[in-house]
């Protein structure tokens, strides 16, 4: 394992990609933090030590992350605080329960209704196709990788390094 100062540019190596991706900066750096922690799980209190930030800060962050469903929130158990928690499955909730698409998709639904038979309704019917093609293909995706998770799992169990 790395020194801490190797993490720790890491952490802000990997939350300059995501902020370049559109990500806020401190969710970016929370979100990479909570990656690289031994247990996925830090609270507000913690993340806001370890990234140098004030726990406003790291509560909007993390308020953004738990929207995004990229965290969950867990109350610590026997206190009133809550974790922050990151697991393998933060990807699977993001690419397979997107609310753009939910409301996307009934949006879409009522334009090409008012528009009716019209260029603009034609454009709105063909990102609706989009939209059916892509939860098609991620629920195709996912099943995939699940397939492919299971097998690198065994080998990792089979051939231990």
């Amino acid at each position: 394992m790395g020194t801490r100062d190797d993490i720790s540019g890491f952490v802000e190596r990997f939350a300059g990609t995501l902020t370049d991706s559109g990500f806020p900066r401190l969710a970016a750096r929370v979100f990479a933090t909570l990656l690289v922690s031994e247990s996925g799980r830090m609270t507000a209190a913690e993340l806001a030590d370890a990234l140098k930030a004030s726990t406003g800060g790291v509560s909007g962050a993390v308020r953004y992350l738990v929207q995004v469903r990229l965290i969950r929130t867990e109350r610590e158990p026997g206190s009133r605080r809550h974790a922050y928690v990151v697991d393998s499955s933060w990807y699977e909730s993001t690419v397979s329960a997107n609310p753009f698409l939910d409301r996307g998709e009934a949006d879409l639904r009522e334009g090409i209704a008012i528009l009716g038979d019209s260029p603009a309704a034609d454009r709105l019917t063909e990102t609706l196709e989009l939209i059916h093609f892509l939860r098609e293909e991620t629920r195709e995706m996912m099943r995939r990788w699940h397939d492919r998770k299971a097998a690198s799992k065994t080998r990792r169990t089979a051939n231990p390094a």
